[in-house]
């Protein structure tokens, strides 16, 4: 009977209908059981001012980035509200593709997602073909970083969803060394060389969240920051590195901008990323360096 309940949920979820309530949530989960285990796979529908969202969700952090979309980063969520009609946005960093999926529903903006994990990576490509958004958002397997070639990703967690890892070297967000728990293969460009190579849709606003290689990421795109079609950044940064934040915020306002806000949830304060800002640029309309 288990066996029985398994595959119909299986194929509901599939065919994107979603198990909603608790009631629904513990069947599913109870149907996916296998041994002392149980994975949970859901679409979760997410209510928005711009409408519905589906998240093609396994596991429970993958559910939890789901549900608080609106709450864990507000300000990034306001951030996006300034991305309009005809714009190119760029999310370095993207996870599962909470805001990449937000900034493309219901708005014509070319979104260009950045995730070389390769769990999140097939999460985020179900969630634009779930949302439909498929001629909108695009999504390349690729870390960014200050240069080309393969190395290694270093994860500190391998769970759908999941966060920390760092491409080339193990260095967590505070500049730490740490023991990665698996190493998988990635292909990483800078910026300014992916552009070069590929001439993608140029960013108008760019993000980026990767958690320890910011300083990389922003020294391999020199000529990109300079070029004045790029209008806005949103970089998240640990304010408690002051030489390394410090450093790049000097790099990024030499290139044009200024800072406008540094901001995050109350749900921060107190905890282990209580020094985890979101830094908001705008390009100045003085004279460029």
């Amino acid at each position: 009977m288990k066996a029985l309940l398994r595959r119909f949920a299986v194929r509901a979820l599939r065919a994107g209908i979603g198990l909603t309530g608790e009631t629904g949530r513990r069947l599913t989960a109870e149907a996916m059981a296998v041994g002392p285990e149980s994975l949970l796979e859901i679409v979760e529908r997410v209510p928005t001012k711009r409408g519905d969202i589906d998240f093609y969700c396994l596991g429970d952090l993958a559910l939890w980035r789901a549900r608080t979309l609106l709450t864990k980063e507000p300000e990034t969520i306001e951030w996006i509200e300034g991305i309009i009609d005809g714009d190119v946005f760029w999310d370095v960093g993207a996870n599962v593709g909470l805001y990449s999926i937000y900034a493309a529903i219901t708005r014509k903006v070319k979104v260009l997602a950045f995730e070389p994990a390769a769990g999140n990576y097939m999460l985020i490509n179900r969630n634009i073909e779930i949302n439909g958004l498929s001629d909108f958002v695009q999504a390349y397997c690729v870390a960014l970083a200050n240069k080309t070639g393969i190395d290694a990703l270093h994860m500190q967690s391998t769970e759908l969803g999941g966060a920390m890892s760092s491409f080339a070297e193990a260095k967590d967000h505070e500049g730490r060394p740490f023991v990665p728990i698996f190493k998988q293969g990635a292909i990483g460009y800078s910026i300014d060389e992916y552009i070069k190579v590929f001439n993608p849709a140029f960013p108008n606003h760019l993000k980026v969240d990767v958690d320890g290689i910011e300083d990389q990421i922003i020294t391999g795109a020199f000529n990109t920051l300079r070029d004045p079609r790029l209008r806005r950044i949103s970089i998240e940064l640990e304010a408690n590195r002051v030489e390394y934040t410090n450093a790049i915020v000097r790099d990024i306002e030499a290139a044009g901008f200024v800072l406008k806000a540094r901001r995050h949830s109350e749900l921060f304060e107190g905890g282990d990323f209580a020094y985890v800002y979101n830094y908001h640029f705008e390009r100045s309309t003085g004279r460029q360096s």
